[in-house]
This record gives C-alpha cells, sequence and structure tokens, in this order.
C-alpha cells in the first residue's frame, strides 16, 4: 500500500475514533498524532465546534421563545463558552494543564468578542430582514461564529493550554495550575 493510502487510512482512524470513541489498533493512532499533532487538534477542535454550536443553537433557540435575540445569545453564549473550554481542554488538547488566569481571561475574552461580535450580528440581520425569525438567527449566529472559532482555536493552542516547560525550569508547582492537574503537569 502506498504512503497516501496509509496516511487516508490513518486519518479515517482518527476520525473515526473521534467520533465513536472506539479503541481500534493503538499504535498507528498514536504514531499519526505523534507525526500530526495539529491535524488531529484541528480535527478534534472542528468536531468539538460543531457540537458546541449545535448546542449553542439549540440554548439559543429554547431561550428565543421568553427572552428576545440579544439577551438569549449572551445566556447561550456563556453556557457554551464555559462548556466548550472544558471540552477542548479534555479532548483537543489532551487534559492539558490549566493556566487558571489564562483560562480565565480567554473565556470572557471569548464572551465578550462573541458577545458583541454576534450581537451585531444580529442587530444587522434585523436591518436587513424584517422580522427574521429564531432560526434565521441562530443560523447566522452560527455561520459568523466560524472567524471567532478559528481564532479561539489558535487562542487555546498557542496561550491557554500551551506547554510552558520550555521557557522556565518546571517542577510541576505552578501557581496558575489547576490543583487536579498538577499531576498532568508532571508528565
Amino acid at each position: 500500500m502506498n504512503s497516501r493510502a496509509t496516511g487516508r487510512r490513518e486519518v479515517g482512524e482518527v476520525i473515526s475514533t473521534a467520533a465513536t470513541g472506539s479503541r481500534g489498533p493503538a499504535l498507528p493512532r498514536r504514531g499519526f498524532r505523534i507525526e500530526h499533532p495539529l491535524l488531529v487538534q484541528v480535527v478534534r477542535y472542528a468536531v468539538l465546534g460543531a457540537a458546541g454550536t449545535g448546542a449553542n443553537a439549540l440554548v439559543f433557540l429554547v431561550l428565543r421563545s421568553w427572552l428576545d435575540s440579544v439577551p438569549a445569545n449572551l445566556v447561550a453564549l456563556v453556557l457554551s463558552t464555559a462548556l466548550s473550554t472544558e471540552l477542548n481542554r479534555r479532548f483537543t488538547f489532551g487534559g492539558a494543564a490549566v493556566h487558571r488566569w489564562r483560562s480565565a481571561v480567554q473565556s470572557g475574552g471569548t464572551v465578550l468578542f462573541y458577545a458583541f461580535y454576534s450581537s451585531a450580528v444580529l442587530l444587522l440581520l434585523g436591518l436587513f430582514v424584517d422580522s427574521p425569525s429564531p432560526a434565521l438567527e441562530s443560523l447566522t449566529v452560527a455561520a459568523a461564529s466560524l472567524l471567532g472559532g478559528s481564532i479561539r482555536f489558535l487562542v487555546l493552542r498557542q496561550w491557554v493550554f500551551a506547554d510552558d516547560s520550555h521557557g522556565s525550569p518546571h517542577d510541576g508547582t505552578h501557581d496558575d495550575l489547576d490543583a487536579d492537574d498538577s499531576a498532568a503537569a508532571r508528565r
């Protein structure tokens, strides 16, 4: 089998494992993760991003029954940001140590960015479409979130869950690491 076919099979195994959670042969998957960590992270982030966007849309649509579009969007945003940050830490970034202040800044920054960005998108939609339906509002916010999600991936990868061990001696005792993850940080 040529290397191109082997690569496709390995990518297929990674996607299949990510989608089903099943355990196949450990060595090829582990080898692929080591050789292509960025690709594996991007695929995992995309899967979680799609799920997070879906959850955000669902919460938005439920809340839209009681609230106007902007408040419903803000509540859905806060809930989905908290959940997706933790899921990305565990799944996309392999349970990376949590830098609490970085995570708090990232989560707060994400909420602020999306609050203004998605609220502006909703207000602009209202200017162009008379009485847009909640489904159209949700779809518009979801489509607009693709740009924000790409930026967020880079922030999570390069700053929030970055490995700081190269910058200073690492003895496993960071003030800004979550206590639950101190063992993972020492590995």
